[in-house]
């Protein structure tokens, strides 16, 4: 039987590929879970929760804006400000966000692995402390 085009595995039209790229690059799952804590957000919000450069941070944004995750809105103040939140397209990812967090935290648990306080705060894991939320890399602290 000769092979057709519609047989042959074409890695870029897999949805996990397609996943990966508009989900798991290295800053879009913090991003989405910044926004889905804070409902909406800004541009100097998420230089202060993350530890990522305005450009990286404003190329991530764009990319979810254009694949339908992030809404953003400028609002017309003295100076402009924008806002980013979640559209339901991006709400819908958050369960699956929290799977993945879960998994790797209990594996992380079980070997007995550093774990980030904020993530563990995002998540649940731990009490929200409104300090270290603000301004979590700002302070170099170890936490217990």
């Amino acid at each position: 039987m000769e092979p057709t085009n519609d047989m042959i595995l074409d890695i870029r039209k897999d949805p996990y590929n397609y996943v990966m790229r508009v989900v798991f690059c290295r800053w879009k799952p913090f991003i989405l879970q910044a926004m889905d804590t804070d409902e909406v957000t800004n541009f100097s919000r998420f230089i202060k929760q993350l530890p990522i450069t305005q450009k990286v941070l404003s190329q991530n944004l764009k990319a979810l804006e254009q694949d339908g995750l992030v809404v953003r809105t400028v609002i017309p103040d003295t100076p402009p400000r924008t806002e980013y939140r979640l559209t339901d397209r991006g709400r819908s990812l958050i369960p699956l966000l929290d799977q993945v967090y879960a998994w790797g935290w209990n594996v992380m648990k079980e070997e007995n692995m550093p774990i980030d306080a904020l993530g563990e705060m995002w998540h649940g894991y731990r009490k929200k402390e409104d300090d270290l939320m603000l301004h979590p890399y700002k302070k170099r602290r170890e936490l217990p």
